[in-house]
């Protein structure tokens, strides 16, 4: 299946990888979001057992004697692990991971109670389901406050994700993202969107998740005002005039030259093609069409540079600096930008 997905619903937008139900309406409560997502099945926790011969006096209450072993006296047993477990579906018994004995579930019939404490009665779910054969299972929950800059000619309405790993490979997770989860990439991608923002709240699968909500309401208290803060500085910077000279004073600081004499002809000629390639995408792309000539087109160019156009080493490094970690240089062009804008 693309992108590992199993079973899921969208709310009248497909899936990018066109599987999965679209609704024309949200689904009524999560009882209901279950059943179109195809999340019936519960995880549950088996013991595990390790093959070993023994003699036949060492045999536990426990051990489960499966034969006679080859050599006189000894037996073939499977004897129970009591520092793991595995994990399986309860529908058709697949494994999705061995765990430590600390393990804890947050069954799928949980899942909308604790998106709910978080959001309150009657959270619209635009998208649930599985992926990687529900190893991964997801909610996502549509906040229905959406935020608009000036110009732009759509609204913005962040998610709040209930991110659920069954197979031990991470916590259960409820993250604050733009990321519509459809399947297993967009699960990791609004995953480290989460880690780089610090916009989510972390559950150990450990006993104690379900005590934890108080702590996850406190700690996503800023999810509505996160939205509000972006939009009041967005409407700072359509304030800011942005013509050719100040265009290219912002870029002589922006991606600056060493001084003339100990720069080659080599880094000189890398700069200016550097410096072009921003122009071209201030100028020309459709980033920027909204809000070209103000700082906030400014900064539209300065973000697709940085995050598409400038060069990197390889996939790992491109993949760091735009989902898994801040971007300092963005940080700095925003202070250049309000420096030259005189903001």
């Amino acid at each position: 299946m693309p992108a590992y997905f199993d079973t899921g619903f969208s709310v009248r937008e497909p899936m990018w990888h066109g599987e999965g139900f679209v609704l024309d309406e949200y689904p009524e409560d999560w009882d209901d979001a279950r059943v179109k997502a195809g999340l019936l099945w519960e995880p549950r926790a088996v013991p595990t057992f390790q093959q070993l011969i023994v003699a036949v006096d060492d045999v536990d209450p426990t051990d489960v004697v499966i034969g006679d072993a080859e050599h006189k006296g000894k037996v073939r047993i499977f004897r129970p692990l009591n520092d793991h477990k595995i994990i399986e579906r309860d529908d058709n018994e697949d494994v999705l991971g061995v765990v430590g004995d600390a393990f804890e579930l947050v069954m799928h019939s949980e899942m909308g109670e604790i998106i709910e404490a978080i959001l309150g009665e009657g959270a619209k779910f635009e998208t649930a389901g599985s992926c990687r054969n529900g190893a991964q299972v997801w909610a996502l929950a549509y906040l229905d406050e959406s935020y608009q800059v000036a110009r732009d000619d759509s609204a913005t309405y962040p998610f709040l994700a209930l991110l659920n790993s069954h197979d031990g490979s991470g916590a259960v997770k409820l993250v604050k993202t733009q990321v519509r989860v459809v399947c297993w990439n967009t699960y990791r991608a609004a995953e480290m969107e989460g880690e780089r923002s610090g916009m989510q709240f972390t559950f150990r699968h450990s006993a104690g998740v379900h005590d934890r909500l108080e702590e996850a309401k406190a700690a996503l208290s800023g999810l509505r005002h996160d939205a509000q803060e972006w939009t009041e500085m967005a409407e700072a910077l359509i304030g800011g005039k942005v013509d050719e000279t100040v265009l290219n004073h912002f870029l002589a600081d922006f991606i600056p030259e060493p001084p003339a004499e100990v720069v080659s002809t080599r880094v000189r000629n890398n700069i200016d093609v550097a410096r072009r390639a921003f122009k071209s995408i201030y100028l020309d792309s459709p980033t920027c069409d909204a809000h070209r000539g103000t700082a906030l087109g400014l900064l539209d160019a300065s973000v697709e540079y940085l995050d598409h156009v400038r060069g990197y080493r390889n996939r790992d490094t491109y993949m760091g600096r735009t989902l898994l970690r801040p971007e300092p240089l963005k940080a700095k062009a925003v202070s250049l930008i309000r420096e030259h804008c005189a903001l």
